[in-house]
């Protein structure tokens, strides 16, 4: 295999933490559980460049009955790219073992023109050859155009390709593509299944950072 590709979100950094969630609603000016029924349903949208910030989040205030103001659109993008910010520790070390391991590495990852720069700016994004975002594509994950773009920016078949992925319907999609694929769960869990895969020696022991 001559690739490993992360997802982004839910997989190098957390998911949105509770408290950021919380925040953002304060800031839409409802409860967390309505917030969410208006945030998710465009965000793919959004995501692929098909909605400009400004379009999404006005998307997002009609279905909560609301209206946003140019400032409030610019508090909550800030909000949004601050709640998909959170890196996880094990992740970063099982990328940095992998890098000192001689693999190639890449972040395959759904999500809008604002996180993508914002992400390409963190130190963590040095650690990959390419950073492929569907906001590029205008096609996201499991779409199979979005992986058949990736591969193609790689260079590489799918059968060197391993994409480590928290969301199901994206590794069998992956799979489907002929690439080989790990459900993420947690970073030891990844580490291990990559550990399986590269045989002894493949991929360097935990250490602390």
């Amino acid at each position: 295999m001559s690739w490993v590709v992360f997802d982004f979100g839910g997989v190098i950094v957390a998911p949105q933490p509770r408290q950021d969630v919380a925040a953002l609603a304060a800031a839409a000016g409802v409860t967390t559980a309505e917030f969410g029924r208006g945030y998710w349903p465009p965000r793919f949208g959004y995501d692929t460049g098909e909605l400009s910030a400004e379009a999404f989040w006005q998307d997002v205030a009609g279905r909560l009955g609301r209206s946003f103001t140019r400032a409030q659109i610019a508090e909550l993008v800030a909000l949004d790219l601050a709640s998909w910010s959170h890196l996880c520790a094990g992740t970063v070390r099982l990328v940095r073992d992998l890098r000192v391991a001689g693999k190639r590495l890449a972040v395959l990852s759904n999500m809008p023109a604002e996180q993508a720069e914002a992400v390409a700016a963190m130190p963590v994004a040095r650690l990959f050859e390419h950073l492929l975002f569907s906001c590029d594509f205008k096609v996201g994950k499991p779409d199979p155009g979005c992986f058949r773009q990736a591969l193609g920016r790689l260079g590489a078949p799918a059968g060197d390709v391993i994409l480590i992925d928290d969301r199901e319907e994206n590794v069998r999609a992956a799979i489907a593509m002929g690439m080989r694929a790990i459900r993420f769960t947690s970073p030891q869990q990844a580490r291990a299944r990559l550990a399986g895969i590269f045989g002894p020696g493949g991929l360097l022991p935990q250490q602390s950072r």
